[in-house]
């Protein structure tokens, strides 16, 4: 049975957008706030990862969402470890409301990464054990983000700036998460409700870069957006998000 760590936290107006609702970035940030915190309970903090000379890095986000938390509510936050291989670990996020309904459900993998190269390394089984994961020699083959149609793609430009850049020396999750999410109108963004996402990092995103935030929409029975964001004509990170109306 994997560790399990759970955390309160209220969901204050900077974490929210002009509906009062919980931002997707704000709610990633809380979500490896709570990682970092589960890790430190376990001696295995980020300032002993870096010690090592590693730091995790996430590489996918699937985001399973029944409603976002509101302004001034308060939320329990579950995370565990549910299995790792030699390449990558897998983290499960829960989040529920007062009266124990889940409300987000959230799955991640991460990676570790040498600090010196920069490239993922090799997991020492010594640096996962006190998360109790299982280990499996299989890798997962998860479903990946739906192709932007270039035809019909709206895009915007964004520069990245210092403060974009996070203590890892990398740009923050979150703000990949604005940009993808940016480049939608505010009166779609105003009317439609995450249901369902998928997120992949594939390459970092420097101090510097000019980042293309690409979008295009799709109806399939239910409305999609699909998403990349580039450097040049290199995809950095792609997405996928299942709306449905507020």
């Amino acid at each position: 049975m994997s560790q399990s760590y759970k955390q309160k936290q209220n969901v204050t107006y900077y974490m929210c957008d002009r509906t009062q609702q919980l931002t997707l970035s704000m709610l990633v940030n809380l979500l490896l706030n709570v990682s970092e915190n589960h890790s430190a309970e376990l001696n295995r903090q980020e300032s002993i990862i870096r010690e090592m000379g590693f730091n995790w890095i996430v590489l996918r986000y699937e985001f399973i969402v029944t409603r976002m938390p509101g302004y001034k509510e308060e939320v329990e936050i579950e995370t565990f470890a549910t299995e790792y291989n030699k390449l990558f670990t897998y983290r499960e996020f829960i989040v529920r409301d007062d009266d124990q309904n889940k409300l987000i459900e959230v799955k991640t993998t991460f990676a570790l990464m040498d600090n010196e190269n920069r490239k993922m390394a090799r997991i020492p089984s010594e640096l996962v054990a006190p998360y109790e994961a299982v280990f499996s020699k299989r890798i997962r083959r998860n479903s990946k983000p739906h192709e932007v149609d270039l035809v019909q793609a709206v895009q915007t430009n964004y520069s990245v700036r210092y403060f974009d850049i996070d203590t890892n020396q990398h740009v923050n999750n979150s703000k990949y998460i604005e940009w993808l999410l940016d480049s939608l109108n505010a009166s779609f963004i105003t009317a439609h409700q995450i249901q369902h996402g998928i997120i992949t990092f594939d390459k970092e995103v420097k101090e510097g870069d000019t980042v293309t935030s690409k979008v295009s929409q799709r109806s399939e029975g239910h409305l999609y957006t699909d998403h990349h964001i580039l450097v040049g004509e290199t995809i950095h990170a792609s997405a996928s998000f299942r709306w449905n109306k507020r």
